[in-house]
């Protein structure tokens, strides 16, 4: 939104990139994460500038899941960046309102050859997305806005000519609604819209299955079963296969994919076998190498569009873990293309003497913060710089641990988790899902459902990812809710079972649910919401042991983890007179009694601070824009000395703004303030407190306290 200069958005100009979290040649227009294809598996991303458009308004009246709608009819006359976020105003600091409307983006792609069909991934599309290519619908995504999906575009769409020019049209809309965007039931920050991630061109084989994805799982290691002491060392492989029909993704499973034997391909029976007899599984030829060495020849049949291997030991196997992230390659070669995925090997599981959290056998206590994805100028659109100077902080705050919130993350930041050996909770977005929701299997729950298995996707191989969560604060106190809790539990266990199921549960000790979780975790704020002592925890801890929470016997032997707590303080409110509520002294003896209490008691396998810095909120959620009451987003932002900066060149000349006057509100300015640094990354006297803390549990020498990192 910003001026136009020379017909660009001079807020959404591309930024350098500069990548300093790993060692990883990666091709000029390749995507700058995991995994890696070769071959005749071509790759492109379609980052950069984009013909743009928006209808601004929430009641615009627009429709945008309107069937006669068509791409002619939207009007895209300015130039914008892919990827960015179109509601970013104020370089992002809260209590100033975003738009909210329709984004209309349009590009053009080359066709990678003559009769080839391609597949279109959208890293993120917020928060309803509608696709068009040459001004034929391609599909939509309902589910979420910060999970990667992807659509598959027949050969038919595009233009006849080897090389010749396509139209990618997209529609998002970042407006609240149940019906274009059910995932998004609001939750107590800014949701931001657009393409706000990567769009990667994927080419398609004209004969043969697309080798989509290779996962990468530890064998033997399940969080829920017996297991061998110390790390795996082979793993359990899983060939996505998949094909393009009709413009839809469909899986080509047993029977389906005949054809001549060949080098990588498939031999087996025609889907149209004589006489009615059963066509027998295709046998895939393909390769595997490890870290770049020998490749060695492999053959399976596929199941479900999954060719499954088991106990694949790899050479010169060395775990992955916090103190010692190492981490391992698998490139599979099939019918002239290549895929190559990045893993490691570790293994999550239960102290049986304990019901303590352990990591390649040893007993671990986690520790760390949550951390929403809002960065100054870009949002939710970092450089890379920015993703590598929060990696920087986190370390230097002595962090083991990051919980996702409240939604799926960049990949890009999941890549320098895994380098960092820092553990990751992904969960699904949900914030504020009701019990209707949540009983409501043929619409929100089949979204729900979807979200998380593409958040798996595209997750799974990552070493740092712990546990699969959802429902951040539902219903879980409401037993006709704990279905959906099960079903979630379910799906996860049968994707995934190395890692462990969980939610945030605000309800505590009254959560009717925890049966279907592997790892129970509670959100609360003693000495901040209440004046409950951060005691409260060690009673918190025994009911989870003692199985005397809402449901009974079914947190007896799980680990527990204390999922948020915190207290706010403004930045700039740090000489006050007395330690009174919104000053750094009441945020600093808050957290370091939470802290203090989580680290000495055994029972408690890990915490996680809310949160890691101050960020922007907008607590009307699916009530947006606040109509009959003021919203916290609308005009309540600090008195500020100067504007915030809404370039990287503002922010280094005149550096980050300081609140002169605010009114310490619920959310004051605008502003979630629980963050050990604020919005612009300057550090408060809690990060250093708790840094020292968090290093001398993991006996780590005590870090000096952190200056800001401003990204130049």
């Amino acid at each position: 939104r910003g001026k136009l200069v020379d017909g660009r958005n001079d807020l959404m100009t591309p930024l350098p990139i500069l990548l300093i979290h790993s060692a990883a040649a990666w091709a000029p227009d390749a995507p700058r994460y995991w995994p890696k294809y070769g071959g005749s598996r071509q790759v492109r991303l379609l980052d950069g500038a984009w013909r743009y458009g928006f209808i601004d308004g929430w009641d615009s009246g627009f429709d945008s899941m309107n069937a006669s709608f068509r791409p002619s009819d939207g009007a895209t006359p300015n130039m914008t960046s892919v990827p960015s976020c179109m509601d970013v105003v104020a370089g992002g600091a809260g209590g100033y309102l975003g738009p909210r409307g329709v984004g209309l983006f349009r590009t053009s792609f080359r066709s990678p050859a003559a009769g080839s069909a391609v597949r279109l991934q959208f890293q993120s599309c917020s928060f309803y997305c509608r696709v068009w290519v040459n001004g034929r619908e391609v599909g939509d995504h309902l589910a979420g806005g910060y999970v990667a999906f992807a659509l598959d575009v027949p050969a038919d769409a595009l233009s006849p000519d080897g090389g010749g020019e396509n139209e990618l049209f997209v529609l998002a809309d970042n407006r609240f609604n149940a019906t274009t965007a059910p995932m998004h039931t609001g939750g107590d920050f800014w949701h931001y819209g657009g393409i706000t991630r990567s769009v990667e061109l994927h080419a398609v084989p004209e004969a043969g299955p697309l080798l989509w994805r290779a996962h990468v799982v530890p064998s033997s290691s399940a969080v829920e079963a017996e297991q061998p002491d110390g790390a795996p060392a082979a793993v359990d492989i899983s060939l996505v296969l998949s094909g393009v029909e009709g413009g839809r993704e469909e899986l080509k499973g047993q029977g389906e994919l005949g054809g001549k034997a060949e080098s990588g391909g498939a031999v087996g029976g025609s889907p149209r076998c004589g006489g009615g007899a059963a066509c027998p599984a295709p046998v895939y030829y393909f390769s595997l190498a490890f870290d770049g060495g020998e490749a060695v020849a492999r053959n399976g049949t596929a199941s479900g569009g999954t060719v499954r291997l088991e106990g694949v030991p790899v050479p010169d196997a060395k775990p992955w873990s916090p103190d010692a992230p190492h981490l391992h390659t698998l490139t599979v070669s099939m019918g002239g293309q290549s895929v190559t995925e990045r893993f490691g090997l570790r293994r999550f599981g239960v102290d049986k003497a304990t019901a303590r959290l352990t990591l390649n056998g040893e007993v671990a206590k986690l520790v760390g913060w949550n951390h929403h994805t809002q960065w100054p100028v870009t949002a939710a659109s970092p450089t890379d710089e920015q993703l590598d100077a929060d990696i920087a902080l986190l370390r230097k705050g002595g962090a083991n641990l990051v919980r996702g919130a409240h939604y799926p993350h960049d990949p890009r930041w999941l890549d320098r988790l895994d380098e960092a050996g820092i553990l990751f909770w992904s969960e699904t977005l949900g914030p504020a899902v009701s019990v209707a929701n949540t009983k409501d299997w043929a619409f929100f729950m089949v979204h729900q459902k979807r979200q998380l298995s593409e958040m798996i996707d595209n997750a799974i191989n990552h070493a740092a990812v712990f546990a699969w969560g959802w429902f951040n604060e539902g219903p879980s106190d409401h037993p006709e809710a704990c279905p959906a809790y099960g079903a979630c539990s379910a799906l996860a266990r049968a994707r995934d079972p190395t890692r462990f199921t969980t939610w945030a549960d605000d309800h505590k000790t009254s959560g009717a649910c925890y049966e279907h979780a592997s790892l129970v975790a509670f959100n609360d704020y003693p000495g901040w919401y209440s004046s409950k002592s951060p005691r409260v925890w060690d009673g918190f801890a025994a009911a989870v042991a003692e199985g005397t929470t809402a449901s009974g016997r079914h947190t007896v032997g799980k680990p527990m983890m204390i999922s948020e707590t915190g207290a706010g303080g403004v930045y700039e409110w740090g000489d006050n007179a007395t330690a009174s509520k919104w000053t750094l002294q009441y945020q600093s003896a808050v957290i370091g009694e939470d802290v203090d209490v989580a680290l000495a008691n055994d029972r408690i396998s890990g915490i996680s601070l809310w949160h890691f810095y101050d960020f922007k909120v907008d607590n009307c959620g699916s009530t947006w824009p606040c109509h009959g009451r003021p919203g916290q987003e609308n005009g309540t932002h600090c008195t500020y000395d100067h504007p915030p900066p809404t370039t990287f060149e503002e922010l280094r000349r005149l550096g980050p703004p300081n609140c002169t006057a605010i009114a310490p509100t619920f959310r004051p300015g605008g502003t979630n303030h629980k963050g050990v640094l604020d919005f612009w990354r300057r550090p408060k006297p809690a990060f250093a407190m708790v840094a020292a803390k968090y290093r001398a549990a993991r006996g780590r020498p005590t870090a000096s306290a952190s200056r800001a990192i401003i990204v130049q």
